[in-house]
C-alpha cells in the first residue's frame, strides 16, 4: 500500500510538473509563430492540456480497464465548469465574455458534455460510438479554424518583440520544442504510474476503478487546465480563461474519449453511476452558461455556487 501510494503521489506530482512545461512550451511555440489569441485559446491549449487525459486514456486502453479513463474524463470536465471557475474568478474578481464566438462554443461544450451519456444508454460505449465521437471532434475543429479568422489580435508575437534577431528566435523555439518532448516524456512515465497505481487501489479497497478515475485521477488530470486557466484569469484574459476550459472539455468528450473506445470499447457500464456524475457536470454547464450569458460576466459569488456544486457532487458520489 505505502509503494503504491508513493506511486501514485509521485506520478500526480510529475503530470502538475509536465502539465505546466506542456502549455508553456505551446505558449512561446504559439508566441514564435505568430498564432492568433482565439486559435491558443480553443485549440493548441486545449490540446496541450487535454494531454494528461488522453496519455492516462490510452494507456488505461491498452491495459484494458478503459472506465479508469472513462472516469478521469467525467471527473476532470466536472472540475473545469466548477473548481477551475471558482479559482479563476477567486483571482480576476469576475471574468467578462464578449464574443459571440465564445457564447456558441460554450452551447456546443455543453452539448459535448452530455452527448456521451446518451451514447452509454445501451451500457456500452463501441467502436462506432468512438467513432461518432471523433467525428463531432472534427466538426468543431473545422467551426474553429473558421470563426477564428474574424480574430486579429495575437497571443504574444516574438517576431515583433523587443527586435530580437532571428537566431535568437529560433534559439527560443527550438528551446521551447525541447521542452515539450521532455513535457511529454514525463506525462508517459506519470500516466502509466497512475493506472497501474489506481487499479491496485481499486483492487485493495475493493472501489469501482470508475470511481477513483472520477474522485482522484479526474482532480489530478485538470490541474494542467487550472493552471493556464488561472494564469489567464491574472492577466485579465477572459476570453482565454473560459476559452482553454470550453475547448478542453470538448477535446476530452469527444476525440480523446473516441480514441478509447476505439482502441478498447467500455462494455457493461453501470448506468446510474454515470447519470448521477453527468447530472452534476450538466447542472453545472448549464449554470456556467445562464451565469456567462446574463451579464457576461461570471462573478464570485456565482462561482461560489459552482464550487458548492462540486462539494455536492462528492458527497452524492460516495454516499451512492
Amino acid at each position: 500500500m505505502i509503494f503504491y501510494a508513493f506511486i501514485f503521489i509521485v506520478s500526480c506530482l510529475l503530470l502538475i510538473m509536465s502539465g505546466k512545461w506542456l502549455v508553456l512550451s505551446l505558449s512561446k511555440i504559439s508566441d514564435f509563430l505568430g498564432v492568433k489569441k482565439f486559435t491558443v485559446a480553443f485549440l493548441i491549449m486545449s490540446f496541450a492540456t487535454a494531454t494528461p487525459e488522453l496519455f492516462i486514456g490510452v494507456s488505461s486502453a491498452l491495459r484494458g480497464v478503459s472506465e479508469l479513463s472513462l472516469g478521469n474524463i467525467i471527473g476532470q470536465n466536472i472540475v473545469h465548469f466548477t473548481i477551475a471557475i471558482f479559482i479563476c474568478v477567486w483571482i480576476s474578481g469576475g471574468f467578462w465574455v464578449k464574443s459571440k464566438t465564445i457564447k456558441t462554443t460554450a452551447l456546443f461544450s455543453a452539448f459535448m458534455a452530455v452527448f456521451p451519456l446518451f451514447l452509454i444508454l445501451d451500457g456500452n460505449l463501441s467502436r462506432i460510438d468512438g467513432g461518432i465521437l471523433i467525428v463531432l471532434f472534427f466538426v468543431y475543429v473545422f467551426r474553429m479554424f473558421k470563426n477564428g479568422r474574424r480574430y486579429d489580435s495575437l497571443f504574444y508575437d516574438l517576431r515583433t518583440k523587443d527586435n530580437i534577431s532571428i537566431l535568437k528566435k529560433f534559439s527560443l523555439f527550438f528551446d521551447a520544442f525541447g521542452q515539450f518532448v521532455l513535457g511529454s516524456l514525463l506525462l508517459i512515465i506519470a500516466s502509466q504510474g497512475i493506472v497501474k497505481s489506481s487499479m491496485f487501489f481499486a483492487e485493495k479497497m475493493n472501489m469501482p476503478l470508475v470511481l477513483i478515475g472520477i474522485l482522484i485521477v479526474g482532480l489530478g488530470t485538470s490541474l494542467p487546465e487550472i493552471y493556464f486557466s488561472a494564469f489567464s484569469a491574472k492577466k485579465d484574459e477572459g476570453e482565454m480563461m473560459a476559452g482553454n476550459l470550453l475547448g478542453s472539455t470538448v477535446v476530452s468528450t469527444s476525440l480523446i474519449l473516441g480514441i478509447i473506445s476505439i482502441i478498447s470499447p467500455i462494455n457493461n457500464i453501470d448506468f446510474f453511476s454515470f447519470f448521477l456524475s453527468r447530472a452534476i457536470l450538466f447542472l453545472s454547464v448549464m449554470l456556467f452558461i445562464y451565469f456567462m450569458l446574463t451579464d457576461r460576466k461570471i462573478s464570485l459569488k456565482e462561482s461560489l455556487v459552482l464550487f458548492i456544486i462540486y462539494v455536492l457532487f462528492i458527497f452524492l458520489e460516495i454516499l451512492v
